[in-house]
């Protein structure tokens, strides 16, 4: 139990942890321990109770009748597989279960016996349930964990002090070792007996030349290991060790001398001479009581104590004392507490020292809280447990022997405590050196207490310092206090002497004329011709008025006002503070941010240590509000929203004229109901302060509300159908219709079911292919589908032939060329998913005019043939390379030439473009976009949503197959033309 750090951490706390827990059950039933103090305080007055009896060898029997508990089950069928034998099968016949109660009542008589207000209530049953169990070789001894379920089943939870359970084997026993044992053992210590015929002469009946039987001896053998094992004291005998103590083994009665004086407290310790063992306080500690009263962690051990010396018990101390100078055996600072028991239920995150200027907690493992000393002083170890139920404390109290000794010897001439108090020594003095020594053990603090009382005792004998009031520039009369019948002398800044004599009431008053700041005034008192050390005060300033404040207004960041001249002025508005210092003048001008109206400022002033009172205003409302925000509006918008100024009233004007107000919330936010509004109109809004000053107009022009929408469509075969038809979703509103070079708008939509139908048969004559597009309410087009114009298959006859078609050169052919077979009369592209027409068919072979289309050699072509009745008959992939891909240098040539723009008219940019062009962006003022059609020298691009006003700077860029910026125009932006 008191070894050293590395042997107890090698044995991790499994042997020193398996006290307390084997009587006493610290699972769940935990719950029913009442508050942390109350818990503490029982368990520790039991244990403190139980260890002054035993430090007296107070034998006193108990005053009343305690009742211990016993329940002990005789298994009279069990199959013992050993681990490395063939499985022994051992029974308990009718007379084997009749001596079982022969040792029972033989137990029972000899606990009786020993201890008069012992009584022991035994319930014998007889397990005959055949069961088998797994054990070692020759171990019929059955062990708590093989029989965990008949204990389960047999034994209700904390009914009981203690399970013995009895098989046939021919002596021995064992004991419970491990904590997490008190639950398979129902809240008991438990034991194995065997139940044994050796020695037995009237089997089965008691043996006629014995005192008790030789199974009762193993049975007490047994209770006194569990009776150790509850941990209360550290002065157990060794049960093992009863030749140590100078008993031997009686042939008739065998060891039952021991054990009845190791049950009664009687064994003599050959080291001390004390007398040891089972004292009458500890019989009144059951189990059952126990788990009353037992707090979850216990058993706590300061370990690596001062110079070697042995770990001491912590639990029943009031304090714990550790030197300042502390060094433990391996020369560090640093000391252990942990615990016999509950250590597995302390939250080690949550240890913590109350004053870490003291005792800084490092660490938790192992059972082990490892403690470092930093100072002198006093702090509070708390170890709760996980689920915060509990908390272990501990007073640690760290004593600097050395600066005490120091205190006490300075209060004395020469630093010697035989001779008198020094002249300069007073109270304070003595009351520091009382703290340091009241922090010491009391052992140490002995003789020097008694310098402090000598100390103490010199100086109330002395006569003591007179009390100088607080004396300002302004005061006139001082009165000082003294001893009555005193002569006081006070002595002036300017050499001047005043003396008096103290009156009966223990005061004595001076009339002064106006002192200096900072100047002191000084009075000693005599009587009987001793004098007292000098008392002293230094004049201060004298109260000061609060400084003037001019009015601040919402636009000032300046705070005005005058003082006392080198004052500290200190203006604070909310939780901010601004200081300077008052000029020579008497004027102060303090910067602050601008604050909005009806903020409190505060001022006051500070010279010489002395604040005065506090002058307060509020900030007046002077400012021009700023123009308010407004959030972006559409013409799909019924509310009109933005931020401000809280208070200021905002009004938002329509283009016709009509006006709505909102007042700014306090969240700074504002909004208004308005009917829907055109998009390109304007929306003017103002905002007016509390003060009637208003802000500049926010013109905010309504915008178009994005619209998305899709479209599906079919083939249309001509002498068949009549409309183009399919389906659309989102915003469509209307189609536009392009067969040819003819464009057709218009459509008639079911929104219900989302289908549309086109009317084409006047349109639609001749094969081919037609491209739809969907358009929103704006013109702008959400979704395109192509599709095939077809003849009814009755008229169809599908031709037969092949395409080829020879690799194209970008940046050098501008001609596709290849031949044809069988019924093919025209061909059609198709780049990058375009369908273009044309070329020319004739005597089997084709030229197609490219260069305008195919501009990147990384989309895919296709040369695709047609027979007479427009069916496609052929296909074949066309090589793309280009000329430039060993000259990345050549810059092309070209140029780009736009059209005017108009606001809300026009939805793309559009123009020409010649040369080397093939690609466009268009910048608008920093923001810049790709994007675009070209086709045949013409360009579109769609900015409807890009460009909003005739103020930004728009310019389209044409870019060669290379990336060079080649040319570039400008847009003309117009205003609506309506």
């Amino acid at each position: 139990m008191k070894e050293l750090f590395l042997k107890r951490l090698r044995v991790v706390f499994v042997v020193i942890s398996i006290i307390c827990l084997v009587t006493v059950s610290f699972s769940a039933n935990i719950g029913r321990v009442h508050a942390d103090t109350a818990v503490k305080e029982d368990y520790y007055t039991v244990l403190k109770q139980l260890t002054e009896q035993v430090e007296k060898e107070d034998h006193t029997p108990l005053q009343e009748k305690v009742t211990w508990k016993f329940k002990w089950l005789v298994f009279t069928d069990v199959t013992f597989n050993q681990e490395n034998a063939t499985p022994e099968h051992r029974t308990l016949d009718s007379n084997d279960q009749r001596y079982a109660k022969v040792v029972a009542d033989d137990f029972k008589k000899s606990l009786e016996a020993a201890n008069p207000n012992i009584l022991v209530d035994i319930d014998l049953e007889m397990y005959t349930t055949p069961i088998q169990v797994t054990t070692s070789n020759n171990d019929f001894i059955l062990h708590e964990s093989q029989i965990a379920d008949v204990l389960a089943a047999k034994v209700p939870y904390g009914a009981y002090d203690s399970i013995f359970a009895l098989s046939d084997s021919l002596g021995g026993g064992g004991v419970t070792k491990a904590t997490y044992y008190s639950d398979i053992t129902r809240g008991a210590a438990y034991s194995g007996i065997g139940l044994s015929k050796l020695h037995v002469n009237n089997y089965p009946e008691h043996s006629t030349d014995r005192t008790i039987e030789y199974s009762t001896d193993i049975a007490l053998h047994e209770f006194c290991h569990q009776m150790q094992m509850a941990g209360l004291i550290d002065s157990y005998p060794d049960v093992h060790g009863s030749t140590t103590y100078g008993y031997t083994n009686d042939p008739k009665n065998g060891w039952m001398k021991f054990y009845t004086d190791y049950l009664t407290g009687n064994v003599k310790d050959p080291k001390t001479g004390k007398l040891i063992g089972i004292y009458p306080e500890m019989w009144r500690l059951t189990p059952r009581y126990l788990q009353e009263i037992v707090p979850i962690i216990r058993g706590g051990i300061w370990g690596f104590r001062p110079s070697g010396e042995t770990d001491q018990s912590i639990d029943l101390l009031e304090k714990v004392y550790i030197p300042v100078d502390y060094k433990n055996m391996y020369g560090s600072s640093w000391f252990d507490f942990y615990f016999k028991v509950g250590s597995e239920e302390i939250g080690a995150n949550n240890i913590k020292s109350s004053n870490t200027n003291v005792v800084q907690f490092l660490n938790f493992d192992n059972a082990i809280a490892r403690m470092k000393v930093v100072g002198t002083g006093e702090t509070t170890l708390t170890f709760p447990t996980k689920n915060g139920s509990y908390t272990y404390t501990k007073q640690v109290v760290i004593y600097d022997e050395k600066a005490a000794q120091v205190a006490v010897n300075g209060l004395f001439e020469a630093a010697d405590v035989n001779q008198s108090i020094k002249l300069a020594t007073d109270q304070q003095a003595i009351d520091n050196a009382q703290k340091l020594v009241n922090s010491l053990p009391d052992n140490i603090a002995v003789n020097l207490q008694a310098a402090i009382d000598k100390a103490q005792k010199e100086l109330n004998a002395r006569v003591s310092m007179p009390v100088l009031p607080t004396v300002t520039e302004d005061t006139k009369t001082i009165v000082i206090k003294g001893v009555p019948g005193a002569r006081i002398t006070v002595y002036l800044p300017d050499g001047l002497e005043i003396s008096k004599t103290i009156s009966a009431n223990g005061e004595a008053t001076f009339t002064i004329d106006n002192q200096v700041i900072g100047t002191v005034i000084k009075a000693i008192q005599s009587l009987n011709g001793k004098v007292s050390l000098e008392a002293s005060t230094t004049v201060k300033q004298g109260a000061i008025a609060a400084p003037t404040m001019e009015s601040v207004t919402t636009e000032n960041t300046l705070v005005k006002g005058t003082g006392l001249a080198g004052a500290t002025v200190t203006i604070r508005v909310g939780t901010i503070t601004y200081t300077g210092v008052i000029t020579a003048n008497g004027t102060y001008a303090i910067a602050i941010p601008i604050q909005a109206k009806d903020t409190m400022i505060t001022a006051s002033q500070t010279k010489n240590g002395v604040t005065s009172s506090i002058v307060s205003i509020k900030v007046i409302d002077n400012r021009t509000p700023s123009a308010p925000i407004v959030n972006t509006i559409k013409d799909s918008d019924t509310i009109i929203t933005g931020t401000g100024t809280q208070g200021d009233t905002i009004q938002v004007t329509t283009s016709a004229g009509v006006k709505y107000k909102s007042v700014v919330a306090a969240d700074s936010k504002w909004s208004v109901t308005v009917p829907s509004q055109l998009a390109g109109t304007t929306i003017s809004v103002i905002a007016t302060a509390p003060n009637g000053k208003v802000s500049p107009k926010n013109d905010v022009i309504v915008l178009e509300t994005p619209q998305e929408g899709k479209l599906t469509t079919n083939d249309f075969t001509i002498s068949k159908d009549k409309n183009i038809v399919g389906t659309f979703t989102g915003d469509v509103v209307t189609f536009r219709v392009t067969i040819g070079s003819n464009v057709y708008k218009g459509g008639t939509l079911d929104k219900g079911k989302g289908t549309y139908t086109f009317y084409a048969l006047d349109k639609a004559i001749q094969p081919g292919i037609f491209k739809i597009e969907a358009l929103d309410k704006y013109g702008k087009v959400l979704d395109t589908k192509t599709a095939n114009i077809v003849k009814t298959s009755t008229e169809i006859q599908v031709g037969t032939g092949t395409v080829t078609v020879n690799g194209f050169v970008i940046h050098q052919d501008k001609s596709l060329t290849g031949s044809y077979t069988g019924d093919v009369t025209a061909v059609k592209l198709v780049y990058d998913g375009v369908t273009y027409s044309g070329g020319t068919v004739a005597n089997g072979n084709y030229t197609f005019y490219a260069l305008d289309k195919i501009i990147d050699k990384t989309k895919t072509a296709y040369m695709y043939g047609y027979d007479a009745k427009g069916n496609k008959i052929a296909t074949s992939t066309i090589s793309l390379s280009d000329a430039k891909d060993h000259n990345t240098n050549t810059v092309g040539i070209g140029t780009v030439q736009t059209n005017d723009f108009t606001l809300y008219v026009d939805g793309n940019i559009t123009g020409i473009f010649t040369g080397d062009v093939k690609s466009i962006k268009v910048r608008v003022n920093d923001t810049t976009y790709a994007g675009g059609s070209l086709v045949s020298g013409q360009f579109t691009f769609y900015a409807r949503d890009k460009i909003s006003s005739t103020s930004q700077v728009v310019v389209v860029d044409g870019y060669d197959s290379n990336g060079n910026k080649i040319a570039t125009s400008t847009v003309t932006v117009k205003n609506k033309g309506y």
